[in-house]
């Protein structure tokens, strides 16, 4: 198994109840959810989808036909608002027996929550997939955020959560707290998507003349979304044990399984897209400051002798203060007596009876 956490996110090989996914216009969150789809297809798991933002036909074609009756949809993309029948607005309807049409988008606690909730019962080996909760957010964020955390205390060690989030999508809050950061705090593995950086005319330009032009308004380029140039995932790993990993990773589709039903992304360092060298590690530096007494006419410095003696050399004050070391030593390990004459003890040798008053 490959030591690359995204790697080891895709095959589901380690805890990751709740993976969040932050995707831009630059680099769409749609491939990493289509892959996560076909491996836990490949393990025999059910899928149970919520799209907003892709149809289910077009979902259907990402995935090998033997393996659609395990994918379990609830479409809020086709008819979100019941524009087009209005007779049927505020009920689910079936389309097939996998598929379930919403209706009423506003909805989220019946006509989302509910039949996720009940297939999740019926299929306790599953990977729950939104392809974007963006659509619901812009109706309510606290309620969208309310509805995944409904999903995430569904997941178990044999059902996962994957969601994708709009990140360039600026939402205003009310209560000042965004649902992405509120999701960011939820999830157990954050990734952020980063397009490959396509080399242009300007930074040739810049190369040569070191003068950077800006172009305001290129926010989608060559490589936006090309998933056999790559991409990059920064990925925010939270265990259980409570240590938090941090790594990036590149994925890339390759050319012969572009076009493939069940065509798995390839995980590679990120620096193999990036084409930027490992950082190495830091050399000690060494000081280069001139020595103030390399050109003097004397010598201030001691040769290996002088030292030696300098270091054996025992001066007055060291001797004295040896000679209290060893007075204490004998004080602590010896019994002494000391006798402290007052006035009254004056003793005259010369007239050894003057103490006694006769």
């Amino acid at each position: 198994m490959s030591s690359l956490a995204l790697d080891q996110l895709l095959n589901n090989k380690k805890s990751s109840s709740f993976i969040f996914i932050n995707d831009t216009i630059r680099l769409s969150a749609l491939p990493i959810l289509t892959d996560v789809g076909r491996r836990a297809l490949a393990d025999n798991k059910s899928l149970v989808v919520l799209l907003t933002e892709t149809s289910p036909r077009a979902w259907r074609e990402r995935f090998p036909v033997d393996k659609q009756n395990n994918i379990y949809i609830i479409d809020c993309y086709s008819d979100p608002h019941g524009w087009d029948n209005d007779d049927e607005q505020g009920e689910n309807t079936s389309t097939d027996d996998n598929t379930i049409r919403v209706s009423n988008i506003r909805d989220m606690e019946k006509l989302i929550l509910s039949p996720i909730w009940k297939k999740t019962m019926n299929t306790p080996n599953c990977t729950i997939l939104v392809d974007s909760i963006t659509p619901l957010a812009m109706i309510s964020q606290h309620r969208a955020y309310q509805l995944v955390k409904a999903l995430e205390s569904l997941t178990t060690d044999a059902i996962r959560l994957v969601v994708g989030y709009h990140s360039d999508v600026k939402l205003v809050s009310k209560t000042g707290l965004a649902l992405q950061d509120s999701l960011n705090r939820l999830a157990t593995v954050i990734i952020k998507l980063e397009a490959v950086k396509e080399r242009t005319a300007f930074e040739t330009q810049a190369a040569l003349t070191g003068f950077v032009p800006q172009d305001t308004f290129s926010y989608l380029t060559i490589t936006s979304n090309c998933l056999t140039k790559g991409g990059i995932a920064h990925i925010e790993w939270r265990k259980k044990s409570g240590k938090v990993q941090y790594e990036s990773n590149g994925f890339i589709m390759p050319q012969q399984a572009a076009a493939a039903a069940d065509g798995l992304l390839l995980v590679v360092p990120a620096n193999q897209l990036t084409l930027e060298k490992e950082p190495e590690p830091e050399a000690m530096q060494v000081d280069t400051k001139p020595d103030p007494t390399a050109n003097l006419s004397f010598n201030l410095t001691l040769t290996d002798e002088q030292r030696r003696t300098k270091e054996n050399l025992v001066l007055p004050h060291m001797k004295a203060q040896q000679m209290e070391v060893e007075v204490e030593e004998e004080k602590k390990s010896g019994g002494l007596i000391y006798y402290d004459p007052d006035a009254a003890d004056d003793f005259d040798d010369e007239d050894p009876d003057d103490d006694l008053d006769i």
